[in-house]
């Protein structure tokens, strides 16, 4: 009796490529071999981010080159270039990680009535990355980051008017800035008590001044 039965290898259909039971011996051969490519250099990619990490904890980023990644990697040169243009690359993939798990948990919950939640699950995510998120600070690209946030979150109809434009600004530094400190201090506050101070700040705005001794006096 036939069947419809089917394997799946990276590539297409949601990020594999479809390989039928009643496909040609030449074909089965093709779809492997891309899954094995697909996996080889997946393999290669992470040991490269890994490399980088690792030569950060004693060297600039400025300092890094090439080939310390690649040694450290224990891959080649060649294989370096069939994953990153540069070094450079590498950041953007981190910065893209970090961003995308900041803005997930953003955009998850109501700001208004479930900013604890937000922020725990913030919180959460960032601890998972935050090797690449410390990368990130000690190379000087903060920047980038809160650029890309507040890019996202000025991202409507409205975009060019003055209030949108400053309130993404201020958000996005606000929440960049929190997490970063909170990163470069080795995530030494729980996280659950970070979200209660964010949450008191985000609700109550300037009230909280005199209870966080953040108010500004003139002298």
């Amino acid at each position: 009796m036939a069947t419809n039965d089917h394997s799946r290898s990276s590539g297409e259909s949601g990020g594999y490529t479809e390989v039928r039971s009643d496909a040609r011996p030449d074909d089965r051969r093709l779809a492997t071999l891309h899954r094995n490519n697909e996996e080889s250099n997946a393999f290669v990619r992470e040991c490269i981010e890994g490399a980088l990490i690792q030569l950060m904890e004693t060297k600039s980023f400025a300092s890094i080159t090439v080939t310390d990644i690649a040694r450290r990697a224990g891959v080649s040169r060649n294989a370096y270039y069939r994953n990153y243009a540069s070094k450079e690359a590498i950041l953007d993939g981190f910065l893209t990680a970090i961003f995308e798990e900041i803005n997930r948990s953003l955009l998850r919950y109501d700001p208004m009535t479930q900013t604890r939640e937000a922020w725990l699950t913030m919180l959460a995510g960032v601890r998972r990355i935050a090797p690449q998120y410390r990368l990130i600070l000690r190379a000087g690209q903060a920047d980038r980051l809160r650029e890309r946030m507040r890019a996202s979150m000025n991202g409507s109809a409205f975009r060019h008017e003055v209030g949108p434009r400053y309130a993404a600004a201020y958000w996005a530094g606000a929440i960049c800035e929190v997490v970063s400190q909170w990163v470069l201090h080795d995530m030494d506050v729980p996280d659950g008590e970070l979200a209660d101070i964010m949450t008191d700040l985000m609700l109550h705005g300037v009230a909280t001044a005199d209870r966080y001794h953040t108010d500004c006096q003139a002298t």
